[in-house]
């Protein structure tokens, strides 16, 4: 049986999909300890100050892309264990997280009950790879890259992401994107800032040109 009181790390900066994650996680252990960190360097800070049972990672971070990052978090503390959970199920993405030491991947469109079972697998030293589409759980090794693409979700947009540049293509700030689309601050930064980062842009205004140009946006 998985500890009842277990150490939790959650490594996202959405604050909607944290805030939904903390409440399925305190229904199935509301004794356990929940730690959140929005970008990779507070991860890493929070790591090195307190250790933790498992670490759920999204993939796409404002400082980081958690895939490229992961090897280096496996190296330095092998005993904590990483389940990988993401919006993008790709199956190129999935072998990548297989290589750079998860211990699963987690949908986040996952019901509950999955969320539940792929973190107590986890937390008791298995594997969560069962939650995905039968299709990806077991790609070709052979045509598996042989390093990270660090920029491979940077392929397209989600809907969240386009209806935000839309509105900087329209010269609104982000509060008052935010304001618009009834999200918090933060939340609309930290989509700009990973959109900007992906496109390699120097402002979220040349992010929009660029995702113009890439037929991400329509006009």
């Amino acid at each position: 049986m998985s500890d009842p009181c277990p150490r939790l790390l959650l490594v996202d900066d959405h604050a909607l999909y944290l805030t939904g994650l903390r409440l399925m996680l305190a229904q199935a252990w509301p004794d356990a300890e929940v730690r959140v960190a929005s970008t990779w360097g507070e991860a890493q800070a929070e790591l090195v100050n307190q250790p933790a049972d498992l670490v759920l990672l999204d993939i796409h971070l404002p400082d980081a892309h958690g895939l490229a990052m992961l090897p280096r978090w496996r190296a330095r503390w092998p005993e904590v264990p990483v389940l990988v959970m993401s919006a993008d199920v790709d199956g190129v993405l999935v072998q990548q997280a297989r290589e750079a030491g998860a211990a699963g991947y987690l949908p986040k469109s996952a019901q509950p009950d999955d969320v539940v079972a792929a973190v107590r697998t986890c937390l008791e030293g298995g594997q969560a790879w069962a939650h995905l589409p039968y299709g990806l759980l077991q790609p070709p090794l052979a045509e598996a890259r042989p390093e990270l693409a660090v920029a491979e979700p940077g392929r397209s947009l989600s809907p969240l992401q386009a209806e935000i540049l839309k509105l900087v293509g329209r010269g609104q700030s982000p509060k008052a994107i935010a304001r618009a689309l009834g999200l918090p601050e933060g939340d609309v930064r930290a989509e700009l800032s990973w959109v900007t980062e992906s496109l390699n842009a120097s402002s979220r205004e040349q992010a929009f040109e660029l995702a113009l140009q890439r037929g991400w946006l329509t006009p």
